[in-house]
């Protein structure tokens, strides 16, 4: 699953060093945390998903960007979420009960860290001097093969989409969204993630997730019905 490398990045930067760590969010902490931090080094997708040894810097980008969609049947798409999530069921001949889920780590609520702690997941914004950071020549440079793979991987999906028929998969994307509204209805009191809303931290045997905040809900929603609607 792909997501817009900006986006990505200040996700990282307000997740890993806003929330968690309570820094303030200056234009001096992001480039410190720009130039210090391994976990978003440019083009961190393409390095990720390759299957080959690459060099970027002197190779032929659009050639390995083609190769990584020629690895993978599919590559879905964050932005177009429960897009991707009807087409990659669709390929996989799967049901909507397969396909449902329950969101979690969302702005504004907690999500867990190390030693049992709860982080509040502080909204990410951005500066004048981020705005202008993202917009200049250099950052287009630096993330040039992630921005390459995801708008490639963008179009796959469309592509698909077409192969598939634009109307069927529309029609099941409104659908889908009727059943994920059903299972917000049902399922959200159900739903025991690791921290609760006001941040306390309930353990992992009383959450209702596979993991950490993964497969939360999981027993709700293998129960949910989605017969009546139409």
């Amino acid at each position: 699953m792909l997501r817009h490398p900006t986006k990505r990045v200040i996700s990282q930067y307000f997740h890993f060093r806003v929330s968690d760590f309570k820094e303030d969010p200056t234009d001096e902490n992001f480039m410190q945390f720009f130039y210090d931090d391994p976990f978003h080094r440019s083009n961190y997708y393409t390095k990720d998903l390759t299957l080959n040894k690459i060099k970027l810097k002197t190779g032929n980008v659009t050639k390995i960007v083609q190769d990584i969609l020629d690895e993978y049947n599919f590559i879905a798409i964050t932005e177009r979420m429960d897009e991707s999530l009807v087409v990659m069921k669709m390929l996989l001949g799967l049901d909507f009960q397969d396909i449902l889920y329950m969101s979690a780590k969302k702005h504004g609520s907690f999500t867990s860290g190390e030693g049992q702690r709860c982080i509040y997941i502080i909204p990410s914004f951005l500066t004048d001097g981020m705005k202008e950071f993202f917009a200049s020549e250099y950052w287009k440079a630096y993330m040039a093969a992630d921005n390459l793979l995801y708008d490639a991987a963008r179009k796959s999906l469309d592509n698909t989409i077409e192969s598939l028929g634009r109307s069927e998969v529309e029609a099941q994307v409104k659908f889908f969204k009727k059943a994920q509204k059903l299972v917000s209805e049902k399922c959200a009191d159900r739903t025991i993630y690791r921290c609760n809303d006001k941040g306390e931290f309930v353990g992992i045997k009383n959450s209702t997730c596979y993991m950490w905040d993964i497969g939360c809900g999981y027993e709700c929603l293998n129960e949910i019905s989605l017969e009546n609607i139409e």
